[in-house]
């Protein structure tokens, strides 16, 4: 889809069950990985390992102005946006809502909470910039330990296949298609 197809879906984000008022103008949502480079002493080159994916904060620009279009200005309905999304931070405990702007799906984000709101910026034309810093909420996954063995059930042979589990036909099948298919 290009953003010249649906302009609204473009222009604003939902975020909770809210649209943003105003056009909204998204930077920083890269998704980039975290890489641990070493570099090896004494020789040339270096190792690297892969340690998964950062916490991403992005910022979204909001401009406002009032054109008389609208039943409720765009200054009004800003106050509510900006409501809901300092609520995610004004508790006791901070909470996520649900974020969708086609940019930010692309790049999965899909739960943020409020990272900071600016100040207005007002442009000398009667229209305003807010700027809006999200955080992307992401809780660890525990990772599967290094040695763990498959709990019930025995192994079939030696095709590594639980004999309880409901695809174990179909893998055999699979792992038979594979063995003949090697052969001369």
């Amino acid at each position: 889809m290009k953003p010249t197809d649906d302009e609204e879906k473009y222009n604003t984000l939902v975020f909770g069950s809210m649209r943003s008022p105003g056009v909204v103008t998204l930077s920083g949502h890269d998704r980039m990985k975290n890489w641990d480079v070493a570099k090896a002493k004494g020789t040339t080159g270096a190792s690297n390992k892969l340690n998964g994916d950062d916490i991403v904060s992005f910022k979204a620009s909001f401009y406002l102005v009032d054109d008389g279009a609208d039943e409720v200005s765009q200054f009004d309905r800003w106050e509510q946006f900006e409501k809901l999304v300092k609520s995610t931070t004004d508790g006791a405990k901070p909470f996520t809502l649900p974020i969708y702007h086609p940019d930010l799906a692309r790049n999965l984000f899909t739960e943020v909470s409020n990272g900071g709101v600016s100040g207005r910026v007002h442009d000398g034309k009667g229209g305003e910039t807010v700027v809006v810093t999200f955080t992307e909420y992401k809780p660890p996954k525990p990772k599967p330990a290094a040695k763990a063995t498959p709990k019930g059930g025995s192994r079939g042979g030696n095709s590594g296949i639980l004999a309880d589990d409901p695809n174990a036909a179909r893998k055999r099948e699979l792992a038979a298609l594979v063995e003949e298919a090697r052969k001369p």
